[in-house]
């Protein structure tokens, strides 16, 4: 009885070591999913976080988008109340948020003219009020060249002068290719343009893109022979100065596909890229903020077998450090997060042999976005079925906890029964 005890105090210490990843104050038990009476689908467009802890998301239940806060706690706040009837029509399509220094938030979405696409944003006060004064009547919409094109937006910022700035692509209408232009439109905070043109009038694909402060970077590629990419590109832009187009490129020429994200921080940025061959690396590369690589970080893009790379992620946090997130291809309740130190090393004190597992409650269909926030914590969006249907969800995890590994209790475990 004495030992049964004991065993069951142990692998609920096992349990509980992985499962306060989950931070358990937010909404229930770390797991927020989108499902409301009737609803039969959810997805979250996108989320941010404010420097307090809340958490602007913008989602869709069914055929209608909604635009709510969270607390930081992961409970809806009743007091933001938005109304936005101008997102709510087929003619809009939602698709990235960003708030402002005064918690005001900004919304793209593409809109169909009846001839072609155009970038419209919406501005929203910190109550969650529209601003009818940004734009034309509380919207901004524009057709970046003037033409019939149509316009895709992709990215949306705002820099340390209140201005936003829009990434697009852009795509001639008389065309039935793929090929596509990249496009930046600024605007200034009250809606009004203050520039608009292409980056660089040639055919490029649009990878990914990210801000910080004034400091916009571009990651595309080029294609040149039967639509394969044959080279990929990193672009470095003061948003004060996008007219210029004196831009610092780097050209990778490696056997590694397309730049995959982009994250910045103070003094560097770091880029992820998948291998193109059969080995399925996720290869993390460092930088200076002039594009340098950095050769003293160094990561050998090993995975998990049980990751899936093609639905993969990585954060930094103030160290340095990087966490690579990954839905798992053996348990679909699973989520793996892999540990490098500020070297590329693999932390492998870190979860077992540098991986650690996260189980959600229901199967998990798809990570969308993941954010880490100054205190550590990481917020992770997706996809995931309950009861049959697929809805949007959001977990909150606590990346500076101290992780057992599991190795070392299975083995004290064992140890337990074994006979000197």
């Amino acid at each position: 009885m004495r030992i049964y005890c004991l065993l069951a105090a142990l692998c609920s210490l096992l349990q509980y070591s992985y499962a306060q990843q989950l931070d358990v104050d937010f909404s229930r038990d770390g797991l927020l999913v989108f499902k409301e009476l009737g609803v039969l689908t959810s997805h979250i467009i996108d989320f941010d976080v404010l420097e307090g802890g809340e958490i602007n998301v913008l989602y869709e239940s069914d055929a209608k988008r909604n635009l709510v806060r969270l607390t930081k706690n992961g409970t809806k706040d009743i007091r933001f109340n938005t109304e936005i009837s101008n997102l709510n029509n087929e003619y809009t399509i939602p698709v990235a948020i960003n708030s402002k220094a005064d918690r005001s938030i900004l919304v793209l979405s593409n809109f169909w003219n009846g001839h072609s696409w155009m970038i419209s944003v919406n501005e929203f006060y910190d109550d969650g009020t529209i601003n009818h004064g940004f734009g034309s009547s509380g919207v901004y919409k524009k057709n970046i060249l003037d033409n019939l094109d149509d316009n895709y937006g992709q990215y949306i910022y705002a820099s340390s002068r209140d201005e936003i700035i829009v990434v697009a692509k852009v795509k001639d209408f008389r065309k039935t290719e793929s090929e596509e232009k990249i496009a930046i439109l600024k605007l200034s905070d009250i809606g009004e343009t203050l520039s608009s043109g292409l980056y660089d009038d040639h055919y490029f694909t649009l990878n990914c893109s990210a801000m910080t402060d004034d400091y916009l970077l571009l990651a595309y590629s080029e294609s040149i022979d039967n639509g394969e990419e044959q080279a990929t590109y990193l672009a470095g832009l003061d948003s004060g100065k996008m007219s210029s187009n004196k831009l610092n490129c780097i050209q990778i020429n490696e056997d590694y596909q397309s730049f995959d994200r982009i994250v910045l921080s103070e003094k560097a940025l770091y880029t992820s890229q998948l291998k193109s061959d059969s080995e399925g690396l996720y290869h993390i590369r460092k930088y200076d903020v002039e594009g340098n690589l950095d050769v003293s970080f160094f990561d050998t893009g090993e995975m998990s077998y049980s990751a899936d790379i093609y639905n993969t992620d990585f954060v930094v946090n103030t160290k340095g450090e990087v966490f690579v997130i990954s839905a798992s291809l053996d348990n679909e309740f699973e989520i793996l997060i892999k540990k490098l130190l500020n070297n590329g090393d693999i932390d492998m004190d870190y979860g077992t042999n540098g991986v650690a597992s996260v189980f959600l409650k229901y199967p998990i269909l798809e990570l969308n976005k993941i954010l880490l926030d100054e205190k550590s914590e990481l917020y992770i969006s997706g996809e995931m079925r309950v009861e049959g249907d697929s809805y949007g969800f959001m977990t909150k995890l606590k990346l500076n906890i101290e992780q057992l590994k599991r190795e070392k209790l299975e083995k004290f475990l064992d140890n337990l029964f074994t006979k000197e």
